[in-house]
């Protein structure tokens, strides 16, 4: 697929089909966050793949009861081992680049499952203790974000974005002009 289509047309989906996704697509989507860009490459990037219905389910729970995440057939718990980052980088990498090379990872995700049919959502709002528990994470190991992903069951509408003009300016704060 076309990637401005998949940048474009991509949205957060909350209602998926009661359908497994094939193993292949799912090691697809995974391996496509290892070619994200991380500060001075050092890969921070850890993730967790959820198919097990109760953990699931726990995960909704902690993901302050948002329970349409259980109709998604996987999770992905998006990790950050932030230890090397922040040796090499101090606090700036344990509080900025670390989360910044997660997010860049989480994106390459969200495009690669939408190029192969399936629909994902981002969920930034949980319990983060909780789903330590749940998945048995470490305490050094900081959670960024849970993937749901699926094969969608009802279309989202395209949300309205702000034109490029009003998000833009050019050699400083408050330049329109080329």
């Amino acid at each position: 697929m076309d990637l401005d289509k998949c940048i474009k047309e991509r949205r957060s989906v909350r209602s998926y089909l009661d359908k497994n996704v094939e193993f292949e697509k799912l090691a697809k989507i995974l391996d496509s966050a290892r070619y994200a860009p991380s500060s001075g490459n050092i890969q921070n990037v850890m993730l967790i793949a959820v198919r097990d219905k109760k953990k699931r389910a726990d995960i909704a729970t902690a993901s302050l009861k948002q329970y349409w995440m259980m109709d998604a057939p996987v999770h992905i718990a998006v990790c950050n081992k932030i230890e090397n980052i922040k040796r090499f980088y101090g606090s700036k990498g344990e509080l900025v680049y670390s989360s910044q090379n997660c997010a860049a990872a989480i994106e390459n995700m969200l495009l690669t499952a939408y190029s192969l049919g399936l629909g994902t959502c981002w969920v930034g709002a949980f319990d983060e203790d909780a789903i330590k528990r749940i998945l048995r994470i470490p305490e050094n190991i900081k959670v960024e974000a849970v993937i749901t992903l699926g094969y969608v069951k009802e279309k989202e509408e395209l949300p309205s974005k702000y034109a490029l003009e009003n998000i833009t300016y050019f050699e400083e704060w408050g330049n329109t002009k080329k």
